[in-house]
């Protein structure tokens, strides 16, 4: 099966988790010996790359493929006009949106930039979040309209989550809705323990990875307990990976950032933590509430590393509380709860962590989305001829 595959990213080598759904789908796809096709993207490791700038190649893409793919986030559709002109010059081909976001998720700026957690606002503060989200208004129903127009195209949607699941139903109308949340890698045992030997501080050490800049990584929520825990558990170590610093990082003597560690340097962390933290605030302008598929919650299972997530949306969805995750609220006392739990169990500790590596091994690695996928493809295939 040839498959057109449009995601509007150089993805390799992967620099966020929209670089590793983008590779590690593809690579899934090929190595079940499928081709795969990409618009505008010489990075992607075994790929057919169609240059766009080309004349005549984004139709020769659609062309020349079996089923077309395409990801939908919270990039605009109407600055990214290749996505109507491939859907709508498929024809009788299957067409499949990958649905990553609602045209909202742009007011997570607004309504979570620079918030932090336990302050409360000032009313001229609580004035201009209002404002900034409300002059977006406009511009995300267009948006939506749009969606909507191209999507009566569309035969199915793969959501990385129920929430975008009801988004892709009941806004888009897409007839048919698989949802597959990230997956997670295959890492086995032997080389978890190999990195777990490069460790050389034995402090308990607690490991955060994401965005000191989008406001949905809950680093705020973190940098309470961070605060809790300077008196009340200073032996605990917080250990920061961030892409860049900024004002927002938290600070301290049991704090230590690291930035702009590469995919190696990422895992080994991971793998020498003793905790980490999946922390995401709810999306309360949003319909759909949080929408997201934290794709570090799934790295660090793959880790055989204890995960803390946030009791909503897919983390509550997905982690049974005590078994393969723990589950806290956003409050700072909550989060360290679970650390010190963690901490002082340590048999308990090692048992989650290795429940959360089984339900990775269990159907949810990268390549087990990938099969998933397929067969979606497959069967849309079938009937489309």
């Amino acid at each position: 099966m040839k498959i057109a595959y449009l995601y509007g990213l150089h993805a390799f080598p992967p620099k966020g988790g929209n670089h590793v759904h983008a590779y590690e789908l593809t690579q899934g796809f090929i190595k079940a010996g499928h081709e795969v096709l990409v618009l505008n993207d010489p990075t992607m490791p075994g790929s057919i790359n169609y240059d766009g700038g080309t004349p005549g190649a984004v139709e020769r893409f659609v062309g020349d493929c079996d089923v077309l793919y395409v990801r939908v986030d919270a990039r605009y559709l109407s600055d990214w006009p290749e996505v109507k002109q491939c859907v709508e010059g498929a024809g009788k081909k299957p067409v499949i949106w990958e649905v990553n976001a609602p045209a909202n998720e742009t007011l997570a700026f607004s309504w979570l930039g620079g918030r932090r957690a336990g302050i409360k606002e000032s009313p001229w503060k609580a004035f201009k979040r209002w404002l900034h989200a409300t002059r977006k208004i406009p511009g995300i129903l267009k948006e939506e309209r749009l969606r909507r127009s191209i999507a009566r195209n569309v035969d199915a949607a793969i959501c990385v989550s129920s929430a975008l699941g009801r988004y892709a139903s009941e806004a888009l109308n897409i007839p048919e809705v698989l949802v597959l949340p990230n997956g997670g890698p295959l890492i086995s045992v032997e080389e978890i323990e190999k990195r777990r030997a490069k460790r050389i501080n034995q402090q308990f050490t607690v490991f955060y990875s994401g965005s000191a800049i989008y406001p949905w990584q809950g680093l705020d929520f973190l940098a309470g307990a961070i605060k809790l825990a300077e008196k009340s558990a200073p032996d605990i170590r917080f250990v920061l990976a961030v892409n860049q610093v900024t004002d927002a990082l938290p600070t301290g003597a049991n704090v230590e950032v690291r930035e702009k560690l590469n995919r190696e340097q990422i895992l080994d962390a991971i793998c020498t933590a003793d905790a980490c933290v999946a922390l995401h605030p709810e999306y309360s302008w949003s319909k759909w509430g949080f929408h997201g598929s934290p794709m570090k919650m799934f790295e660090y299972m793959g880790c055989m590393s204890p995960v803390i997530a946030s009791d909503r949306g897919q983390m509550a969805d997905l982690i049974t509380h005590g078994d393969n995750g723990l589950l806290c609220s956003d409050a700072p006392d909550s989060i360290l709860n679970e650390l010190l739990f963690l901490k002082e169990n340590g048999a308990k500790s090692k048992a989650i962590g290795a429940s959360g590596r089984q339900w990775i091994v269990n159907g949810h690695c990268w390549q087990d989305n990938a099969d998933l996928t397929l067969e979606l493809f497959s069967k849309l295939k079938t009937r489309c001829v």
